[in-house]
């Protein structure tokens, strides 16, 4: 069998480094959709709290957050 020639390596690296581009720009796409999501979350958040509670301080808004957030996580866990 004969060595790769450095043709070839230099082939299968170049197409290992365009996979790794692609992978990157496919995790970026994602964090970007879900950063928009989160955002989305949030601002629903904040619409509902100031029906609610008009003049709620930022202070109450983060722990209604942190509420929100915990009841989610308690749900993910429950449905695993």
């Amino acid at each position: 069998m004969d060595p790769p020639n450095k043709d070839n390596q230099r082939s299968e690296i170049r197409e290992k480094i365009i996979q790794d581009d692609l992978r990157m720009l496919q995790i970026n796409k994602m964090v970007h959709v879900a950063t928009e999501m989160g955002i989305s979350v949030v601002q629903e958040i904040a619409e509902e709290t100031i029906k609610r509670k008009p003049g709620c301080s930022i202070k109450e808004f983060m722990k209604i957050l942190d509420q929100y957030i915990e009841r989610q996580k308690d749900l993910a866990n429950n449905n695993q």
